[in-house]
């Protein structure tokens, strides 16, 4: 797998594989839908969990018009990241990899800082990058029906 890709707005997504809640191995491409939220988070970042409250909003909203999230924990204790899905209702993919903000997502989408997100199109295309609050769902109101 090619590190450091450091995709851009405009091109195609980089793919990897994860483990997910269930101890399965996911791969990104896994998710079909006409939209997914690449979304990179740790249960410690103060920041991120604020985010998490709108990412519940808009994920309850928008996931009957073909949304998906697919979160990538930036954490290294599996406990603590299960305990923030838990308690945050963080009812969508998210994926772990015990290296946390070193793992191989992390690398190849050259992720300095959390929360930061890639919106990908049916396509594959990242159509937009760090998007929150409002900025999100006036994306998504472009993109979906």
């Amino acid at each position: 797998m090619e590190l450091n890709v450091n995709p851009k707005v405009g091109d195609k997504f980089a793919d990897f594989e994860s483990t997910n809640t269930n101890g399965k191995t996911l791969k990104l491409s896994d998710i079909k839908v006409k939209v997914v939220l690449l979304d990179f988070w740790a249960s410690w970042c103060s920041p991120c969990k604020e985010e998490n409250k709108n990412l519940v909003k808009v994920y309850k909203d928008y996931k009957k018009y073909g949304f998906e999230i697919f979160g990538v924990s930036g954490d290294t204790e599996k406990e603590s990241w299960l305990e923030t899905i838990k308690q945050d209702k963080l009812i969508w993919t998210n994926v772990f990899d015990e290296k946390g903000t070193n793992s191989k997502p992390f690398l190849i989408y050259g992720i300095n800082g959390i929360p930061d997100n890639f919106l990908i199109n049916s396509e594959g295309v990242i159509v937009a990058r760090n998007l929150r609050g409002d900025d999100l769902r006036k994306k998504l109101d472009e993109l979906l029906p």
